[in-house]
């Protein structure tokens, strides 16, 4: 039997086209005729890169309120910010500096607690360091608050600190009693020192035989 001769004059095969079924080579990566890809093999077209180049376009709602809004929000931010910060500074400036002197023989640590009002609270612990003072002496252990206001005066006040397993200004060494200080308005700062208060001072102490009234002697009828 006589085999066919070859369609290609140098003897290579062809393959009909997948997309538009001319008969073309088998080894071309495209079709001559419709210059779609052949499938299975590496296509010679280059490709178009310049879609790869582009991000895709990402919170489009974003986008769209900025284009219609964004003229007023470059007015408002900056105006919001401005006052965010005008608060903060005015917050820094205006609260009540706290002065703890250093004390060998007390330790006092504070801190401030804004109440409703407008009214500032110093809540604080002295810790004794020193020698021990008991309950029914007639010493006490004391924290002296200096109240400055910011037209230059200056006020004190004294209070005690509360153990709560002793009275008020008993404190033995190592033991820490808490305290309590409303801070008046138009107050900038407040210095507290710890001292031990001599509840004796000044005072008179009468004998006991004095002081004793006598009634007069009732007469005999």
């Amino acid at each position: 039997m006589t085999e066919m001769p070859s369609l290609d004059p140098e003897g290579r095969n062809y393959i009909s086209c997948p997309h538009c079924t001319i008969q073309i080579p088998d080894d071309v990566p495209d079709c001559p005729n419709c210059l779609q890809p052949i499938p299975g093999r590496t296509s010679a077209k280059t490709k178009d890169i310049r879609g790869l180049l582009v991000p895709p376009e990402r919170f489009p709602r974003f986008r769209k309120f900025y284009m219609e809004h964004g003229k007023w929000v470059k007015v408002v931010a900056p105006a919001l910010l401005g006052v965010l910060v005008l608060w903060i500074a005015l917050g820094y400036f205006t609260r009540v500096r706290i002065i703890v002197p250093s004390d060998n023989t007390f330790l006092i640590e504070a801190e401030r607690e804004r109440k409703d009002g407008g009214r500032v609270l110093l809540k604080g612990e002295l810790l004794n360091r020193g020698e021990d003072v008991p309950d029914l002496s007639l010493r006490s252990i004391g924290v002296i608050a200096e109240f400055l206001y910011s037209d230059g005066r200056s006020e004190r006040k004294r209070i005690f600190p509360k153990n709560p397993f002793r009275g008020e200004g008993a404190l033995f060494r190592g033991e820490s009693g808490a305290f309590e200080i409303e801070v008046p308005k138009g107050v900038k700062s407040v210095t507290l020192r710890g001292e031990i208060v001599n509840l004796g001072e000044d005072r008179e102490f009468v004998p006991s035989t004095q002081g004793i009234r006598r009634l007069p002697a009732g007469r005999n009828r």
